[in-house]
């Protein structure tokens, strides 16, 4: 592992998690209204985020970096497995958020 790790790379890898837990509850999940809700705060989230400044972090602090963010994929892929439908429309729209927020941290998208 590097020594320094890139805190925009981390957001996107964070990103990446929380969009793949919000689509597997988006399919597992009934109904067109989840999925237009978790779009919908996906797009606000993205919207209404920043972008990081790209800086480096030791390798050894990441998870003080992320752990917050970890505690969240955990809930989200514990709704995702064994979630019933409040669960899983809880899920999508919270990792729908949260994706859409650290992709726009990590740099994701157009410049401004």
């Amino acid at each position: 592992m590097p020594q320094l790790v890139s805190v925009r790379s981390l957001q996107a890898m964070m990103g990446a998690a929380y969009a793949f837990l919000a689509i597997v509850a988006v399919l597992r999940a009934p109904g067109a209204v989840v999925a237009a809700t978790a779009i919908a705060m996906a797009l606000g989230a993205y919207a209404t985020g920043r972008t990081v400044p790209d800086f480096q972090i030791p390798s050894g602090r990441i998870v003080e970096a992320c752990g917050l963010g970890l505690l969240v994929v955990a809930a989200g892929v514990a709704a995702d497995l064994i979630g019933g439908s409040g669960a899983l429309g809880w899920a999508s729209v919270v990792m729908a958020y949260c994706a859409g927020n650290r992709l726009k941290a990590a740099g994701f998208g157009m410049a401004r």
